[in-house]
């Protein structure tokens, strides 16, 4: 069985309207090309859609609730519009896995899954490893044994140990070297797309 999952990381448009500029999802696209490097994901999982701009929250909740796993990268320009989505996903289909990551999910919140009921789990801090782990275990969602999770169990959450760290970013291939974006440009030949370069990682 193949199953089917979907990355959403919105931004909005940049620059002068007749730009129509957008920027391409580069960490989630980071966080898949680390996954695909292992053949058996890239056996078992298909992504059906990258979600990179603020479209109708009803119609792509409809069509995003269709898959087995939802995941949201999610920033101070975006959350807002994840947690909605996100909500209207499991009114649809409470069996989707929904999977948060990023800067603005509060992971030291304890009511963090008392406010926001519709997240299964949060990925803490450096996604790729944990992601990757998270997909290895997906059969048997034995949530426990994987590190860098906050796992909601009836609205606790629930702390496993650190992940490890990636300590050089030559470990992850690039999301553009790799051509997962290639479909999502050619399809929009009317946009005009911003990458963005990662050099480093942490707080300076």
């Amino acid at each position: 069985m193949t199953y089917k999952l979907a990355f959403v990381q919105p931004n909005f448009q940049q620059g002068p309207k007749e730009f129509n500029a957008y920027y391409l999802p580069y960490s989630a696209g980071v966080v898949w090309s680390y996954s695909l490097a292992d053949p058996r994901i890239r056996e078992n999982f298909e992504v059906t859609d990258w979600i990179w701009r603020r479209d109708a929250v009803e119609p792509l909740a409809q069509r995003l609730a269709k898959n087995e796993i939802v995941t949201f990268s999610t920033y101070v320009w975006n959350h807002r519009y994840n947690y909605a989505l996100a909500r209207r996903i499991k009114e649809i289909n409470p069996a989707v896995l929904t999977i948060f990551g990023g800067p603005e999910v509060a992971i030291t919140d304890p009511d963090l899954f008392v406010k926001e009921p519709f997240i299964d789990l949060v990925i803490c801090y450096e996604g790729e490893i944990t992601f990757k782990r998270v997909l290895e275990h997906f059969e048997t969602q034995d949530w426990e044994t994987v590190p860098g999770l906050l796992i909601n169990r009836n609205g606790t959450a629930v702390k496993t140990q650190d992940a490890e760290r990636i300590e050089s970013l030559e470990q992850v291939p690039s999301p553009y070297l790799s051509g997962i974006f290639d479909n999502m440009i050619a399809e929009h030949p009317d946009v005009t797309w911003q990458g963005t370069l990662e050099t480093n990682r942490g707080c300076p």
